[in-house]
């Protein structure tokens, strides 16, 4: 069976659909050697990609043509799906995104993966090309696919409650992370202070790891740091959040009343030095509005690192009932900063075998038994 991917995510800094396609790609590569996943690429790969070890059967359809050079991602994909299906005689179409091509045959089963309705709930908060797409393609496509593989329950729901009319009844769900990669480490001492040296910490900090999205809600956290600074001598390390400097949350940072040594901006942090923060940090805290799983969560339990998150959305399926996870309702500052406190200076521990159903590649032969073999 030859599969077409949209690999799209590919082509772009590190991020958390860019992660999962990988590793779906390295499980069912490896699982299911006879099958062939052509890989569409409109432009180079990203260095981590390209660094990155995929089984054999993997291969990569990577624009080479000057002609495609300066088209639009998209452009180039809804051009090049329909003859890659001809070309390969594809079987499965999959794409990471609610994205499906016109002109597919029917006779191809096409797969799409939702990892949230942030187009639909934060309209407000897309750039212009999304909303293009999305008004283009999404709804088409959630209503057309054969297949649609939601990253968590709380997803499903939404995508039941949106999409109650659609081709594909019975919604696959499944997701989790790189489990090679993001783990607990063994690191010495001296490791550690000079982990902390190069990002400025001084001694006890909690992580946040996410882009500037309202969602994710940053801006919340900035307004309780000095004071969990001033009291507890605890850092906020903020990894991600690109561009901050150019928005709102810059006023904020440079108030004079703001502590500046309580906050480091780290920006982009390759994955590697990323499992060091996790596994040092006393807590990865998120006061996200919605997430659609909670991928940062995850990796940082697999770390051993305990977690302060927001009780809503797809975090509560992924913290609730966890030894060393913690959910607070809504958005008392003080609540937050007293559990911030009591949790850096306890430091419970994690039993990360309570995540043992985040496998990819169970997820994976789930997936390829109960949607793909049936047909």
């Amino acid at each position: 069976m030859n599969i077409l991917v949209d690999g799209r995510a590919f082509c772009a800094s590190s991020a958390g659909i860019s992660t999962v396609l990988r590793c779906v790609l390295q499980s069912w590569g490896n699982q299911y050697p006879k099958e062939v996943l052509y890989v569409i690429l409109p432009k180079e790969r990203v260095g981590s990609i390209r660094n990155t070890e995929f089984p054999p059967n993997v291969k990569w359809l990577e624009s080479k043509s000057l002609v495609f050079k300066y088209l639009p991602n998209l452009v180039y994909l809804l051009l090049m799906v329909p003859y890659y299906i001809f070309k390969y005689k594809i079987s499965v179409y999959y794409t990471p995104v609610p994205c499906l091509p016109f002109f597919i045959p029917k006779k191809v089963k096409t797969i799409i993966e939702i990892n949230d309705v942030v187009n639909l709930e934060y309209k407000d908060t897309m750039a212009w090309s999304n909303k293009l797409a999305n008004a283009l393609l999404f709804n088409r496509s959630m209503k057309k696919a054969d297949v649609i593989w939601s990253i968590s329950e709380y997803t499903k729901k939404k995508v039941e409650e949106y999409f109650p009319k659609r081709r594909c009844n019975e919604i696959f769900v499944g997701c989790a992370t790189d489990r090679t990669l993001y783990k607990k480490l063994d690191i010495s001492l001296e490791t550690k202070i000079e982990l902390k040296n190069k990002f400025g910490v001084k001694d006890k900090f909690i992580l946040f790891v996410g882009s500037l999205e309202p969602r994710k809600n940053l801006p919340f956290l900035l307004d309780i740091i000095p004071e969990i600074y001033r009291e507890a001598g605890i850092q906020l390390v903020v990894v991600g959040a690109k561009g901050w400097k150019n928005s709102a949350i810059r006023t904020k940072v440079m108030d004079a009343l703001f502590p500046q040594e309580s906050t480091i901006f780290c920006g982009f942090v390759p994955n590697e030095e990323l499992v060091m923060l996790y596994n040092i940090a006393d807590c990865f805290v998120s006061s996200s509005l919605n997430e659609g799983f909670g991928l940062p969560q995850l990796e940082a339990f697999l770390c051993g690192c305990p977690v302060i998150t927001s009780a809503n959305s797809a975090m509560i399926e992924v913290a609730e009932s966890k030894k060393g996870g913690y959910l607070i309702e809504g958005y008392n500052k003080e609540e937050w900063i007293k559990k911030i406190i009591n949790v850096v200076r306890e430091q419970p521990s994690v039993d990360i075998h309570q995540f043992d159903k985040y496998n990819w590649d169970s997820i994976v032969k789930e997936l390829r038994k109960s949607r793909i073999e049936e047909s």
